[in-house]
């Protein structure tokens, strides 16, 4: 395997248990939508039960959509793999942006964002180690 696509391995194994990891979390906000809420989000369902929980199963049915993609991904296309990591990040700052705008403000005390920081986190961290490795493969 030549030098420079032997990079891509880190990155694609990164992007397959990403991927794994967002079929977990579409599983928990999807059929398990009760004991994610109460548990992971605090979210108070005495109030619009109904609306909250198809919310929270709505982006459990995009974590699913996410999670085959980045693992089809990591398997066909490992070149992609770093790029992905990287517009990830990019997704969620803009998502976090548009929720400022809208008045919105992110204090909540559910435990899932302590995840996210983390996995946020792996992918830049996964994406700017490949892209060193990049640059001292074609000196």
């Amino acid at each position: 395997m030549k030098k420079e696509n032997k990079i891509y391995a880190q990155t694609s194994t990164v992007l397959l248990i990403i991927g794994l990891i967002d079929l977990v979390r579409g599983f928990l906000h999807t059929y398990d939508v009760v004991w994610a809420a109460t548990t992971f989000a605090k979210l108070d369902l005495s109030v619009l039960r109904s609306d909250q929980l198809t919310l929270l199963g709505a982006f459990g049915i995009s974590n699913i959509l996410t999670g085959l993609i980045y693992i089809l991904v990591s398997r066909k296309s490992k070149e992609l793999s770093p790029y992905i990591l990287g517009i990830i990040p990019v997704a969620y700052a803009l998502g976090f942006v548009g929720l400022k705008i809208s008045g919105i403000n992110a204090n909540a005390s559910f435990y899932g964002k302590y995840f996210m920081l983390a996995y946020l986190a792996t992918c830049v961290i996964s994406c700017g180690i490949f892209f060193y490795k990049k640059k001292l493969v074609k000196k």
